[in-house]
């Protein structure tokens, strides 16, 4: 069984900033033809800074953000809320809690593992049911290219991310809620 550690104070400032950083992220979409936008999720970038509670706050002010500039109809946001922010953010979450049970205390194992692979998955993830939900909606289906687009976008979501976060982690460790330096910046012990 894995410790989890007391969450960490969250910054109203980080809060804000990853809602419009997800807003923005929103607003600038691409769309294939006959198929479903694409556009940077941030909400996995949101759950490790922010924690999950906080994230999910994050994305729907970051959806309000895209409504208010007209990137999306104010009646998408719950739906934009659901699939494109608190779906990445449970599956990145899930996949978190799963690698920290099973694999050992590593930083490379957080970063890599975790973080990575788990961006990457949360991203694939989020675009696999919404591209479902357009299939069952629509009566054409989108070109295959859509999901080569979207492998594309999630590897660039999941090599950004780490790469904020690895500078978060070793510059600013306490501003993340997932990550825990006393767990992945311990010394080994010489008796082991």
């Amino acid at each position: 069984m894995t410790r989890v550690p007391a969450p960490k104070p969250v910054s109203p400032h980080a809060l804000v900033a990853l809602a419009v950083l997800s807003g923005l992220g929103w607003t600038f979409r691409t769309t294939l033809v006959g198929g479903p936008p694409l556009h940077w999720l941030v909400a996995p970038l949101a759950l490790f800074v922010l924690g999950p509670r906080w994230a999910a706050v994050a994305v729907v002010g970051g959806a309000a953000f895209a409504a208010a500039t007209e990137a999306m109809p104010w009646d998408a946001v719950p739906l934009a809320s659901l699939l494109d922010g608190w779906l990445p953010i449970a599956v990145a979450w899930a996949w978190l809690r799963f690698v920290e049970r099973r694999l050992p205390a590593h930083l490379f194992v957080y970063l890599f593992v975790a973080l990575f692979a788990g961006t990457l998955l949360a991203t694939l993830a989020g675009g696999a049911v919404e591209r479902l939900l357009y299939e069952l909606g629509s009566v054409r289906s989108a070109p295959s290219q859509w999901w080569v687009a979207l492998l594309i976008l999630a590897d660039g979501e999941a090599v950004t991310t780490g790469f904020v976060i690895t500078g978060l982690a070793v510059f600013r460790p306490e501003w993340l809620q997932t990550f825990d330096a006393d767990r992945y910046l311990k010394r080994p012990d010489p008796r082991d």
